[in-house]
């Protein structure tokens, strides 16, 4: 976390830990250098122990809980940090409900960063609809700024288009080199057929 706190005094802020969370939330697993797997052991479902009222140590994950040990991912150092507080993480009670452990592989983002739910903050198309009526607005303020009307909202703008002829065949500039392209594949055609070239 060294990056987010390089503003000199050491000071953390909320614009900075956004700005760190989205440069990850917006990569997949692979750009982001991470492992396409999850980490929690099988055998014992994660929970380091195995049997039903006598419990024992997982014999695969031997009470990690971990399907393979964080220190031999082939994952470069900052992101097996990241990978390990996610998983340190997910073992504490008030985060138990987030699956970070399920999800460290992922750096605990579950899925796609962003919501298409209804019933969570926005949706996407509720985004859409306010980046459009933003870029009217700015539409309407640069018609006002060079003087022309702004149409009203149920106005239906339909755009006029013609065809016209403008010219046929080349310009005199093409029509030069047009010509002496034809004359040397000529003289090339006829060189080679009185044998003074090779075929």
């Amino acid at each position: 976390m060294d990056e987010i706190t390089a503003l000199g005094d050491g000071e953390l802020t909320d614009k900075a830990v956004a700005g760190y969370i989205a440069k990850y939330a917006t990569k997949s697993a692979e750009d982001s250098g991470t492992v396409d797997r999850s980490l929690v052991c099988r055998t014992c479902s994660g929970r380091g122990t195995v049997g039903g009222r006598i419990r024992e140590l997982c014999p695969d994950c031997e009470g990690t809980r971990q399907a393979e040990p964080l220190r031999d991912l082939p994952v470069h150092q900052h992101v097996r940090q990241m990978i390990r507080t996610a998983w340190d993480l997910g073992g504490l009670p008030e985060f138990a409900d987030l699956k970070l452990c399920k999800w460290a592989h992922m750096l605990g983002f579950r899925g796609h960063f962003s919501t298409k739910s209804r019933a969570y903050s926005t949706t996407l198309g509720a985004l859409r609809d306010v980046r459009r009526a933003w870029r009217l607005a700015q539409a309407d303020a640069a018609r006002i700024r060079a003087g022309h009307s702004v149409p009203a909202p149920d106005t239906v703008l339909v755009t006029e288009s013609s065809w016209a002829y403008l010219a046929s065949g080349y310009r005199p500039g093409e029509e030069l080199l047009a010509n002496q392209t034809r004359h040397d594949i000529n003289q090339a055609q006829r060189r080679k057929h009185e044998g003074l070239e090779p075929a």
